[in-house]
């Protein structure tokens, strides 16, 4: 059963409150304790030790258009309850493991934010502005010292802003910038050796121990527009684009690697003396695009 309430309130001929409430449940469920997706991820479906997750959501916004419709704008708040969320034992093992399920955790979780959005529809400029302060958190038995925690989806600031400018019949521009936090990440930020291996450990058990640094990029647009296709009737047009303008090395996931100073030292040690000593990581950020990315496109329509 998933009930739905939407109600909406007029306050002017151009403005509205709008109020909802909603419950979804997913039966389908990605497994993963990476920073990233990766083709390495596992999907499941519900079964006797999988419940499906269930979230109930309410929030309440003010809309309101100015001057004819020519800008948009909007204020919404909401919050969320979670049921039956997925986390994960330490140094669990999901990929290839027909027992993953001995490895899962189960807990609550909740999220709540604020949404600011101007949007302008009208004039040679036209464009908007999105901004998200949101937090996204899970409770698990058993973990993070049974505290809430940050769990892989929080990103605490979303900033969108877009434009774009009509020189004339032919010629536009436009640009793009994309502001959005780090996610948080759990990571081992010592090691012990026991019984020849290495075993990472975190600050006191804390998940979301750190977060990666934050995601933002600059693009940039020139769209000339042709009557005619090249290949026939129709119209047609040149996109010139710049990705990541400002050639920001964005990070995809952090891992992490033995102190090297500290590893050399105990390199002069005798096996006995290495016995229980505790080494420290030192973080390492991997980028996935860092760098200008330019393109040209032809696209048309017949």
């Amino acid at each position: 059963l998933e009930p739905r309430l939407n109600i909406k309130l007029e306050t002017g001929e151009h403005s509205s409150v709008k109020a909802s409430y909603n419950r979804m449940s997913q039966y389908i469920h990605l497994l993963s304790n990476t920073a990233a997706s990766t083709p390495l991820d596992v999907w499941t479906s519900s079964t006797n030790n999988i419940k499906p997750q269930i979230s109930d959501q309410v929030a309440i916004g003010y809309f309101q258009n100015i001057k004819d419709n020519t800008y948009e704008t909007s204020v919404e708040v909401y919050y969320k309850t979670l049921q039956n969320q997925i986390d994960y034992a330490d140094r669990a093992r999901l990929f290839l493991n027909p027992l993953f399920e001995q490895d899962l955790m189960f807990g609550k979780g909740r999220a709540y934010g604020a949404e600011f959005f101007v949007k302008k529809n009208k004039g040679k400029v036209t464009g908007w502005l999105s901004y998200t302060l949101a937090r996204t958190e899970r409770k698990v038995e058993g973990l993070s010292n049974n505290n809430w925690y940050p769990n892989r989806y929080d990103r605490t600031h979303t900033l969108s802003l877009v434009g774009q400018y009509e020189l004339d019949k032919k010629w536009s521009f436009g640009a793009n910038f994309s502001y959005i936090s780090g996610v948080p990440y759990s990571i081992a930020q010592q090691q012990f050796g026991y019984e020849g291996f290495n075993v990472g450990i975190t600050s006191q058990g804390v998940r979301g121990n750190i977060r990666i640094p934050a995601y933002h990029r600059f693009d940039i647009s020139a769209t000339k527009k042709n009557k005619k296709a090249l290949f026939g009737k129709g119209e047609s047009e040149w996109v010139f684009s710049v990705y990541n303008l400002y050639n920001k090395r964005n990070p995809f996931s952090i891992y992490t690697q033995p102190n090297e100073s500290k590893t050399k030292e105990l390199a002069t040690l005798t096996a006995e003396q290495r016995a229980n000593q505790i080494i420290p990581n030192d973080a390492v950020r991997l980028s996935i695009i860092g760098s200008v990315v330019p393109s040209v496109s032809y696209n048309f329509k017949f």
